[in-house]
């Protein structure tokens, strides 16, 4: 062993436990290794995305690898089959064109694994992790309107609010009353958000008064004309348009339509819906359930016109001014 010139050794022999950590570490680092491996040398197993609705999406897949693949404006319903390995994390993104609402799932070999429903719905798990995986996807439950039901617009008891003027929405080439009571004056300095839409023209409720409703009209959404084609345009794109409308305020509420009826306004095609929505328990809002109303109207335009009401439950009592709104319709 050769010395320094002060007579020390330069290199000390190595301690016994220096040797077995570092044997330790690498037998680690072989397993690690062998583990890996052994993941991608694992048959990988069938992983199919599942994208439906009533219309078109937007949709982004995460693919295995980190590889992307995003699909624009697809017709619904969509389904993609791919080879995964386990371990790797996938997911897909979808988001309805023109607001609608789409429902997302994820199989792995055959089995739901993961499901949402929305106006963005999301779905992920990594297979081979089963606490990726809902074994009970939820989802809110819903009693839609078919185009061949007929459910009439009830006449609702009570009285309704004075008529204290007339409104006019060049836009959407509409006027209807403007009412007085409980409603406040249109605003002209911001417009409504409903579920990300807005309105050319409406009234809210008064704060004051402890209830919050909004009535305006507009036109049927460019996104949604697809929708207006055939012999069920009013009823498909009227359904379209509520879609858009529909807010889910959590994975247990219950959505019925309990309207859905053809009309004639001011001597022009119509069709009204009306959409029920009651809030579950998990739902973050003191309100129980609301009403939506929306009369689709074909004014001869490339684009038909709406009148859009919506009550929450604390404000039921003013529902006859649904009727008085509907026939006091005209198209300029």
């Amino acid at each position: 062993m050769p010395y320094s010139r002060e007579g020390h050794r330069m290199r000390a022999p190595m301690p016994g436990w220096v040797s077995g950590l570092g044997a330790a570490i690498l037998l680690c680092y072989g397993a690690v290794f062998a583990v890996g491996s052994a993941a991608r040398m694992a048959p990988p197993v069938i992983v199919s995305y599942l994208i439906d609705g009533d219309g078109r999406a937007d949709v982004a897949l995460e693919l295995s690898g980190g590889r992307r693949e995003e699909l624009k404006d697809v017709s619904l319903p969509l389904r993609r089959d791919i080879d995964v390995h386990p371990g790797q994390p996938v997911s897909v993104i979808a988001t309805g064109v023109g607001g609608l609402l789409v429902r997302c799932e994820m199989q792995i070999k055959g089995e739901t694994v993961s499901a949402d429903i929305n106006h963005i719905a999301s779905c992920g798990a990594t297979p081979g992790d089963p606490s990726t995986y809902r074994s009970a996807p939820l989802g809110p439950a819903m009693e839609l309107a078919q185009s061949d039901d007929i459910m009439k617009l009830p006449r609702y008891p009570g009285k309704s609010s004075p008529v204290i003027g007339r409104l006019t929405d060049r836009a959407a080439g509409l006027s209807y009353a403007r009412l007085g009571g409980g409603w406040a004056s249109p605003s002209r300095e911001q417009q409504p958000g409903v579920a990300g839409r807005t309105l050319s023209l409406w009234v809210e409720s008064r704060p004051e008064r402890g209830w919050f409703a909004l009535y305006g009209s507009d036109r049927l959404s460019p996104e949604l004309l697809a929708r207006y084609q055939g012999e069920r345009r009013l009823f498909q794109a009227a359904m379209a348009q509520m879609e858009a409308f529909t807010w889910i305020y959590s994975p247990d509420t219950i959505f019925v339509d309990l309207v859905s009826q053809p009309l004639t306004v001011d001597g022009h095609e119509a069709w009204v819906l009306v959409r029920q929505t009651r809030m579950g328990t998990k739902a973050d809002t003191t309100i129980r359930s609301e009403l939506q109303t929306l009369v689709l109207i074909d004014t001869g335009k490339e684009r038909p016109a709406y009148l859009y009401v919506k009550m929450p439950d604390p404000a039921h009592d003013y529902l006859p001014d649904v009727n008085r709104l509907i026939s006091s319709i005209r198209v300029l």
